[in-house]
């Protein structure tokens, strides 16, 4: 099932300059007498099942072109948040409309940073970050089943814990690595939510095969 982000989603957007990496010919950075193209008309990128099972939320960013016709073309994830929610975002983009930026009067192609926050209310623990090392060539692991429990520990600040480990041929996760945390005391924690999780393995050419995941869980 997929959601409208319309409805349950929190989506915010912002631009702001792109890196220094070489553009196309004509192709222009906002500042230096250039503007910023400004949004029309919008679509809502949709909310998957699985993000949702998974309570991930989190920002996907964007690199895009928008041309002196205020369409967006060369759309590149920069910063992926995952579980089919960056391919939402990117769907998403495609069908906006803006204003376009400007030189000299005129309008010309700007290259630009576009943040599309999406994400739920939860409570407790959640997700700000899935990546999954898959094979080229093979099919990511899917999330059956994520269950999170019902007493979360309170925490005065923000904490974090980024975990990696394998999914293997049966879906079971499994070898468990603590990458980063702000309070090792929750790192247990962490891990044991996990260890309950369910997966659709990773498959390649038809066969399962295993597939090493990183999530960054968040309190």
């Amino acid at each position: 099932m997929r959601l409208s982000a319309a409805f349950i989603l929190a989506c915010a957007t912002a631009f702001c300059q792109t890196s220094s990496e070489p553009l196309p010919p004509g192709t222009y950075r906002i500042g230096n007498g250039v503007s910023a193209p400004s949004v029309i008309a919008r679509t809502d990128p949709q909310y998957s099942e699985e993000a949702r099972k998974a309570r991930l939320n989190g920002t996907v960013l964007l690199s895009v072109i928008v041309g002196d016709d205020g369409k967006v073309r060369d759309i590149r994830v920069v910063r992926p948040l995952g579980l089919g929610l960056d391919q939402e975002a990117v769907s998403a983009i495609r069908k906006w409309r803006f204003r376009p930026g400007m030189k000299d009067g005129m309008p010309a192609p700007v290259a630009v940073t576009i943040e599309v926050s999406l994400g739920l209310a939860f409570k407790g623990w959640k997700l700000s970050r899935v990546n999954f090392d898959t094979p080229e060539g093979a099919v990511r692991p899917t999330i059956q089943d994520a269950s999170y429990p019902r007493a979360y520990t309170s925490t005065v600040k923000r904490e974090s814990v980024s975990i990696s480990f394998d999914v293997n041929r049966v879906g079971i996760p499994e070898n468990f690595r603590i990458e980063k945390s702000s309070n090792p005391s929750l790192e247990a924690e962490v891990t044991a939510i996990l260890q309950r999780w369910r997966f659709h393995p990773g498959m390649l050419a038809g066969n399962p095969i295993p597939v090493r995941g990183t999530f960054d869980f968040v309190n």
